[in-house]
């Protein structure tokens, strides 16, 4: 008994110190997580290729089309994307004399408050003093340097982007051998109930994760049509924005329609009927992406209440940062597989159905059977007068 306690506290203190030295070696980590997601994101095509084609000139195909999309995507929707970031600079003027001439007095006169206005002159004079009162010789030095190390930062950040393909084409490159080494690893009495679980993981995430990209994708231009329809001059980046904000549940529509509402009160002023129009756009796309996108694409992959989608993704964030929130719904995915089968192992055990055990009388003898989903036995008693007829069996 010991001995496997021992072995237990052994085992949980190896994964403890594995976890540990995997985050302090997080930067290192991190460009090899990220290769092994795009590799596993693109091996169902590689295997499909590699049936008539040699492995790597399947890995090469498949890495050419994702720079000719993304590179064909950019040739059209950089110059558009371009056109109304001027546009939106442009405006910065207008909608400040907007909101000192039309928003402001409105609000004024609605709500009987003191009268505000945004002074652009005075703006840069506090700040300008704030510099000067704040900040020393030595803080600008300071601040050269942390942005120098921010120019470093990208630096890394960029050799980063660069690195990840090139990992995952040797990921790709050995995918079966590399799975075939870690299914040798799993112990052989656990390994047809081990591989049927990662076999459910692999089909609920994969079918999420294609699923959540093209509802972001559709819903995005759905928003960019939408909004472009009802003459909104930026709308195509706001609906751009929301399609992609839209990997994180209800943040692609909050995203959006605050951003649309702030570009129809720059754009238009305060008209109502612009204003009931974007409203009208928004509520046709979350119609579109429930009733429709969500059912055909996604389906119930995840198993998920609203509920438990919000707190899910507020757990990513608030344990990972961003990059959690991008990943809380996936890991959630797997998850719920994974406590789907510890529910089934603990209603299979006897701490949830324990033995029960009934006694027949046959003449002179009495037989005794123990019935449980683990134990079936039966036991024949001569002497019945030296017997208890009270049996508990003691299981393990």
């Amino acid at each position: 008994m010991h001995d496997r306690t021992l072995k237990r506290i052994f085992i949980l203190a190896g994964i403890a110190l594995i976890l540990w030295v995997l985050y302090l070696l997080k930067p290192v980590v991190l460009p090899f997580v990220g290769a092994f997601f795009i590799a596993y994101l693109f091996s169902p095509i590689v295997e499909k290729l590699s049936r008539i084609l040699p492995r790597w000139l399947s890995i090469s195909i498949v890495f050419v089309g994702i720079i000719i999309v993304i590179t064909w995507a950019m040739w059209f929707v950089v110059p558009l994307v371009w056109k109304q970031l001027v546009y939106a600079r442009d405006s910065i003027p207008a909608g400040i004399h907007w909101i000192n001439y039309t928003f402001l007095p409105w609000v004024s006169q609605t709500f009987n408050v003191d009268r505000m206005e945004i002074d652009t002159d005075q703006m840069s004079k506090v700040v300008m003093d704030y510099i000067q009162t704040n900040y020393s010789v030595d803080s600008i030095q300071s601040m050269v340097l942390k942005v120098l190390q921010s120019g470093w930062s990208f630096i890394q950040v960029g050799g980063t982007v660069v690195l990840m393909p090139i990992i995952a084409f040797y990921f790709l490159l050995d995918w079966n051998r590399m799975l075939s080494s870690m299914k040798d690893l799993i112990p052989r009495k656990y390994e047809k109930s081990t591989l049927a679980i990662i076999g459910e993981c692999h089909s609920v995430l994969g079918a999420f994760v294609k699923g959540q990209f093209l509802v972001m994708v559709l819903l995005g231009i759905v928003y960019a049509v939408g909004l472009q329809l009802i003459g909104l001059e930026v709308g195509l980046i706001i609906g751009m924005v929301a399609g992609l904000a839209s990997i994180i549940p209800y943040l692609g529509f909050a995203v959006g329609i605050v951003a649309a509402i702030i570009a129809t009160l720059f754009q238009f002023g305060i008209d109502w009927t612009h204003l009931l129009l974007v409203g009208v756009v928004f509520m046709i796309g979350q119609a579109i992406e429930g009733y429709i996108l969500q059912p055909f694409l996604l389906g119930d992959k995840i198993g998920l209440s609203p509920v438990a989608v919000v707190f899910a993704v507020l757990a990513g964030a608030q344990l990972g940062g961003f990059v959690g929130m991008l990943i809380a719904l996936p890991v959630a995915a797997v998850i719920v597989v994974l406590l789907k089968h510890v529910k089934e192992t603990y209603q299979d055990s006897h701490w949830y159905s324990p033995a029960t055990v009934t006694v027949h009388n046959n003449g002179n003898n009495e037989k005794i059977s123990i019935e449980s989903e683990q134990v079936d036995l039966d036991i024949e008693i001569k002497n019945p007068q030296d017997t208890d007829q009270s049996v508990t069996p003691d299981k393990e």
